[in-house]
């Protein structure tokens, strides 16, 4: 009896290890013919996107490939992409008084046309943030804000979205941080304080810059210079000449003390004296 309940036990394992083997052995499946000869397209060529952030575009090559193997009737085709619909910050910093605007729109969006897409504005007024807490509506409708004479009053950062019109799928979030800054407190004219070299290299010149280790300095500068220089000087030679003047007059003065008190002992001691 236990002999027949071994033998039973190790047959059903024996076949719980063959059926799966028989089920996916090859020779079991069966293609039909109609599917061996089905042609399909396949992607066999994607380039990135465009941008790395909002709406851009990446081009597909798709081509029919058969049994063989073989690609025919290749097409290219343009599509749009969104990787990221988050562009970050750019910030920027002007004098009050300045035109100056903002534009949320990229090369990509121009060649789609502006009118395909919806442009909401927000602001979070006298800071820099990306907290969407603190920001309030902005009365612009367009993808471009101007300012005709920046003001102090409108510092802050600026949120553009962009959305499709078909749709209403936002596809692109801009933040501008903006700072208005008084004309007299800081001079922002960086081309100004460039030397002659750096100018030329700003300009696509090749200059050795390692040959000018002393910087340009302005004819104005080097007239302060020399006159600071000349006025520590002359004060240094006249201090000189004072304490000159000074020690002789105190010499002078002492001396002729000392000359009276020394007359007026030899004349007591040689004087002679009333009888008493």
């Amino acid at each position: 009896m236990k002999t027949l309940a071994t033998s039973f036990i190790t047959g059903s394992l024996v076949l719980s290890v063959y059926l799966p083997l028989v089920a996916t052995s090859p020779k079991t499946l069966a293609i039909p013919k109609k599917l061996q000869e089905a042609v399909g397209k396949v992607i066999v060529n994607a380039t990135t996107c465009t941008v790395t952030c909002g709406l851009g575009y990446k081009e597909e090559t798709v081509c029919e490939v058969g049994p063989d193997g073989v690609r025919r009737q290749c097409t290219s085709q343009r599509l749009e992409c969104l990787t990221n619909w988050i562009c970050g910050m750019l910030h920027f910093t002007v004098l009050a008084g300045e035109k100056f605007e903002l534009s949320c729109l990229s090369s990509d969006i121009l060649e789609i046309g502006k009118e395909a897409f919806r442009f909401t504005w927000r602001l979070a007024r006298g800071i820099i943030s990306t907290n969407d807490e603190v920001f309030r509506p902005f009365r612009a409708n367009s993808h471009l804000v101007r300012f005709r004479s920046a003001q102090e009053y409108d510092s802050g950062t600026y949120r553009c979205d962009v959305q499709l019109l078909k749709n209403l799928r936002l596809v692109k979030r801009l933040y501008f941080g903006l700072r208005v800054l008084p004309p007299k407190l800081v001079n922002l004219n960086f081309y100004q304080s460039l030397t002659e070299e750096q100018k030329l290299v700003d300009e696509g010149l090749e200059v050795n810059l390692d040959n000018y280790s002393k910087p340009h300095r302005p004819k104005w500068q080097k007239k302060v210079a020399s006159a600071l220089g000349v006025g520590i000087v002359g004060g240094v030679i006249g201090g000189v000449l004072v304490s000159i003047a000074l020690c002789r007059v105190l010499r002078e003065t002492y001396s002729s003390d000392s000359l009276k008190s020394l007359q007026s002992l030899f004349l007591r001691d040689w004087l002679p004296r009333k009888p008493g």
